[in-house]
């Protein structure tokens, strides 16, 4: 990837996770929400291997959202300017120390 695409990527993925944050915390502002599956980089090989297709996965840490506000929640993410689908696991999960949100 050239500087210029490799820039145009960074930038795309900060706007991107600007969207997401913005959502969660007009949607869900007492859940800790974390990202997993193939859309998590952890290094340049990993990029390399994301594929464009590939949704971002969300845990919401914290008591379940209500059907309501979770048809809520992914239809904002579906209505948004995002270039990739957002598949969310709602609640119930507690973090890694234990806290279980909300």
């Amino acid at each position: 990837m050239n500087a210029v695409a490799e820039n145009d990527a960074l930038v795309s993925a900060e706007r991107s996770l600007e969207i997401v944050k913005a959502l969660l915390n007009q949607f869900a502002p007492q859940h800790r929400a974390f990202a997993f599956g193939s859309r998590i980089i952890r290094s340049a090989q990993d990029r390399q291997c994301v594929k464009p297709h590939s949704d971002l996965d969300l845990a919401l840490v914290g008591v379940p959202l209500s059907l309501d506000q979770m048809l809520e929640l992914r239809e904002a993410f579906s209505e948004s300017d995002l270039s990739m689908r957002v598949d969310i696991v709602n609640g119930g999960f507690t973090d890694r120390l234990g806290h279980s949100g909300g």
